[in-house]
């Protein structure tokens, strides 16, 4: 069983209330006619997330950083946010670089914390996050259209390259040079969520998607919730080129943590969402189409191929 079984089993709550609930990257709470509450939660945890040697002032960072992406997917702006975080002893300069991490964070995306709490046992850090989402532009997973062309904001990769590379076989080790094995911690512990580019593209989005555990795995969800099929063309899926010398697409592809988004949209913003790509200098591409049957089919450079791995899951 894994995590999403779980919550379809034995979590599924109903709410009278809320607009949209579990099942998506956030609940969405009615404030007023024009406005929605979107609110989400994340937990990281030691040695699952992290590791006793990971540097505070990142995982400050990415622990808000991952809250601020479920957000983003859903076309809002994050506002508060709430800090619940286990500590196993009480190590001041430890602390001390962790806040300093997780304000950054919140000064990049203009969010306050404004609560939380403090206990003691193994390290463990949850955030819950709270934003507003426009009842005019509120993106969901089930959006998504035939004939809509599949975009991702930047590369993807990166930060399974950096959390897989000792497991790689030592022929792909030897290849991955030093600047590659920089930038792919980099974007493991300082993920950035493209706020400002969904906030100037969202009324062009029919549907979206954080990509946390994996652009496979997560476009599964965006096909299941809009009951819908794609095409996707691997060699259109933007990467660093070591992926492909080393034919290592499904590390890429199915690594997760990336924190990019997943959208669709009609052809005719093409240009536009192009465009601000661009201005925002993002490295996202359209990488395929959505269809009417409700099949995935991955092609590379114009073959069909079959994938042996999934997305990433906590229990599967």
């Amino acid at each position: 069983m894994n995590e999403f079984d779980l919550i379809k089993k034995y979590f599924n709550f109903t709410s009278k209330h809320a607009l949209l609930g579990i099942g998506d990257d956030a609940a969405l709470i009615p404030l007023n006619k024009n406005e929605f509450m979107a609110i989400s939660m994340d937990t990281l945890n030691i040695g699952h997330h992290f590791t006793e040697d990971s540097d505070p002032y990142y995982l400050g960072w990415k622990s808000l950083a991952v809250n601020v992406s479920d957000i983003v997917s859903m076309g809002g702006q994050p506002r508060y946010a709430l800090l619940s975080i286990s500590l196993k002893i009480l190590d001041a300069n430890w602390i001390g670089k962790f806040t300093k991490g997780i304000k950054a964070c919140a000064k990049k995306y203009n969010i306050e914390i404004v609560g939380g709490d403090t206990n003691k046992g193994s390290t463990s850090i949850s955030i819950a996050i709270m934003g507003n989402v426009s009842s005019k532009n509120v993106l969901k997973r089930s959006g998504a259209i035939p004939e809509d062309e599949i975009w991702v904001t930047n590369e993807v990769g990166y930060a399974a390259l950096h959390f897989n590379q000792h497991s790689l076989l030592p022929k792909y080790k030897k290849s991955i040079s030093n600047c590659l094995k920089k930038r792919s911690q980099e974007e493991f512990l300082k993920p950035q969520p493209p706020l400002e580019f969904i906030q100037d593209t969202k009324s062009m989005i029919n549907s979206a998607i954080d990509l946390s555990d994996g652009l496979v795995g997560d476009l599964k969800h965006i096909l299941n919730s809009s009951s819908v099929g794609a095409k996707i063309e691997i060699n259109e899926i933007p990467m660093h080129k070591w992926f492909r010398e080393n034919n290592q697409y499904e590390l890429a592809m199915c690594g997760g943590e990336d924190y990019q988004i997943l959208m669709t949209a009609s052809h005719k913003h093409h240009n536009k969402i192009r465009n601000l790509l661009k201005k925002y200098s993002l490295k996202g591409a359209m990488i395929g189409k959505i269809t009417k049957d409700k099949k995935i089919e991955y092609s590379l450079h114009g073959k069909k191929i079959k994938l042996s791995k999934e997305g990433f899951t906590h229990f599967g």
